[in-house]
């Protein structure tokens, strides 16, 4: 039973390892707080088969996505220790650097085809949530979650 935790915590790891990655290739540098939030909404994306928001929504479109966080707080808090170890593991690998709260990547890393890809909308929310202070963001997940 022990050896099934391990390799599920091992699996769960790597998936956010790869989220991490292609996320902070298409938006250079981000908070930690919006890295463990919109990590764990590009892979429970990937189970919804018809998201209601697509890449046309263009209003309130930070609220839109932090709404998909209702209901979700078990599940959410249970993701958020595999994508803190998944940080801790970039940074050691030096694929990362952690600078105060921001996450950058490193230049010299090479692109590859991953399976938990951000979606139209999610990539305009994380592009908007850049223009959202810290404070008023983790308001809006809190008061989703």
């Amino acid at each position: 039973m022990r050896q099934l935790k391990i390799e599920v915590e091992s699996i769960q790891v790597s998936i956010f390892c790869e989220i991490v990655l292609d996320m902070l290739r298409k938006h250079r540098g981000l908070s930690i707080n919006k890295i463990l939030v919109f990590a764990y909404l590009i892979k429970k994306e990937r189970f919804i088969p018809n998201s209601v928001y697509n890449g046309n929504n263009t209003q309130d479109i930070i609220y839109k996505s932090l709404s998909l966080l209702s209901g979700d707080y078990l599940e959410f808090c249970n993701s958020v220790e595999f994508i803190i170890k998944a940080i801790h593991i970039l940074k050691t690998n030096e694929s990362i650097v952690v600078e105060n709260d921001s996450v950058f990547i490193k230049d010299n890393l090479f692109a590859s085809e991953n399976i938990y890809k951000e979606t139209k909308f999610l990539e305009k929310a994380i592009e908007y949530s850049k223009n959202m202070n810290e404070r008023q963001f983790m308001k809006e997940v809190t008061n989703n979650v």
